[in-house]
């Protein structure tokens, strides 16, 4: 894992970040909703440990010193719970992730015959959201034979 620290700070940075004020393509929506629940875990962890003073100081008034306090803060809650940590870091992974990964092999389509798909496979490295499909929204007029499928992520 990279040092808490390093994390902390991009996800400050990513908090109190200008360029988030503007848009709302629905692209951005799913950005939002990804800072949404990033500030929600750090709203409850620091409610639970009596310091949300900090985020909400900061957010009202982001200055670099106020920015560096909830920084700190952050640094301190995430060495000492790992799971929350941990939670830290997968959002932010997912934040860096540029979209949703879909696997999909036949989507909405019209067979008037039958339709043999052979034995089907989709592996996806990816973190962050992913939809794997083989076959969905498709009408067949006869029979439809599907060999060994296999989804992994």
């Amino acid at each position: 894992m990279e040092p808490l620290s390093l994390t902390a700070g991009a996800i400050a940075t990513l908090i109190f970040s200008k360029a988030l004020e503007k848009g709302s393509e629905k692209s951005v929506e799913a950005i939002f909703d990804k800072i949404g629940q990033l500030l929600n875990l750090i709203r409850e962890k620091f409610q639970k440990e009596g310091v949300e003073g900090k985020l909400t100081k900061a957010q009202e008034k982001p200055s670099e010193k106020n920015k560096s306090r909830f920084e700190q803060e952050l640094t301190y809650q995430m060495e000492d719970d790992e799971a929350f940590a941990k939670k830290l870091k997968t959002l932010m992974d997912e934040l860096k992730s540029d979209k949703q990964v879909k696997d999909i092999i036949i989507e909405d389509s019209k067979i008037q015959g039958g339709a043999e798909i052979g034995d089907v496979e989709q592996t996806t490295t990816r973190g962050g959201s992913v939809t794997q499909k083989v076959v969905t929204g498709v009408e067949v007029g006869k029979d439809l034979k599907i060999g060994n499928v296999k989804q992994r992520s």
